[in-house]
């Protein structure tokens, strides 16, 4: 195969992203098309008519029974039968127009995708071509981008685990907030009120489950850090933000205290909380815009690598 052939094919298939994000998108309105025609022939036999003749009898012949019942005079009930109809025959219409462009995209792209095979079988040819010879100044351009691929791709895995490490941690912030939230109102509660068994305990249950998720997102905290270092990262966030977790366990003293000091407590871990949950999300979505230069690095190393393949032609 010569390297226009190659070109050309290779500029045919680049469309297969995108038309298979049209193709899914397409099949959601297939699936949202198919369920007005159900819920119109919900609707009809709601009515209690014949839905048998509705899907399957024409307009003209519902039309023609119609008038023959009534003697030319279509009364309101009639009149909406017929509207019924012309609904349902439009909504089964549009399925089908639907079908028949998924249909005819799907075949493009299965031949697209044939295209690609070919394309990269070519490439996988020239390129043991290359591998075999490892004198030629081509061997060694391909074997640098190689490298700098295996680089990119490890550096991937490693922000990926960041990611993931990040969204753990935003998760445990989350619940921690809300069961201080709830804590705070059962506080505040307490404040204002003549205070109750009820109230206390569970104001101090919230505030249990607060103490075991600090736990939780202490060490959460010290795998993200470590994580953070495998992509060089260093003090993104301030862990010291959220002090020994054995703090919350400190409610449970506050009896010498008033109440209002221990909701004053629960309102600055909050804000804590906040601040920290600021810089997390800062982190990944800097993290976020490192994948997405990692991934065009990436395909721009597989297009210089394709390139010299494609010349050898």
């Amino acid at each position: 195969m010569d390297k226009m052939k190659l070109e050309e094919i290779r500029n045919r298939i680049e469309a297969i992203p995108v038309l298979e994000e049209n193709q899914k998108r397409l099949k959601q309105r297939i699936y949202d098309a198919e369920s007005r025609v159900r819920e119109l022939l919900d609707k009809y036999q709601k009515e209690s008519r014949d839905v048998e003749r509705l899907k399957n009898e024409s307009l003209s012949a519902t039309l023609f029974k119609l008038i023959g019942q009534y003697e030319k005079k279509l009364e309101k009930e009639i009149q909406e039968e017929l509207l019924a109809k012309i609904e349902y025959d439009k909504a089964v219409d549009r399925v089908n127009e639907l079908k028949r462009e998924w249909d005819e995209l799907n075949y493009r792209i299965c031949q697209l995708k044939k295209d690609k095979d070919e394309y990269e079988f070519e490439l996988r040819k020239r390129e043991k071509t290359i591998l075999n010879n490892v004198n030629c100044d081509a061997f060694l351009k391909y074997g640098q981008l190689e490298r700098e691929r295996t680089e990119l791709c490890r550096q991937l895995v490693e922000t990926d685990e960041a990611i993931s490490v990040a969204n753990r941690v935003m998760n445990t912030i989350n619940i921690t907030m809300h069961h201080l939230e709830k804590a705070k109102s059962w506080a505040t509660y307490d404040v204002w009120t003549n205070k109750g068994f009820f109230s206390h305990m569970a104001k101090y249950e919230h505030i249990d489950n607060a103490q075991q998720c600090f736990s939780r997102l202490s060490y959460q905290l010290r795998d993200l850090s470590e994580e953070l270092k495998d992509v060089g990262l260093y003090n993104s966030f301030e862990t010291s933000e959220i002090s020994s977790a054995t703090r919350v366990l400190d409610f449970w003293f506050d009896n010498i205290f008033t109440d209002l000091n221990v909701r004053n407590k629960i309102v600055n871990d909050i804000k804590q909380l906040g601040r920290l949950k600021g810089n997390i999300n800062k982190l990944i979505s800097k993290l976020g815009n490192d994948k997405n230069i990692i991934n065009n690095k990436i395909i721009d190393i597989e297009k210089k690598k394709e390139d010299i393949l494609i010349a050898l032609g």
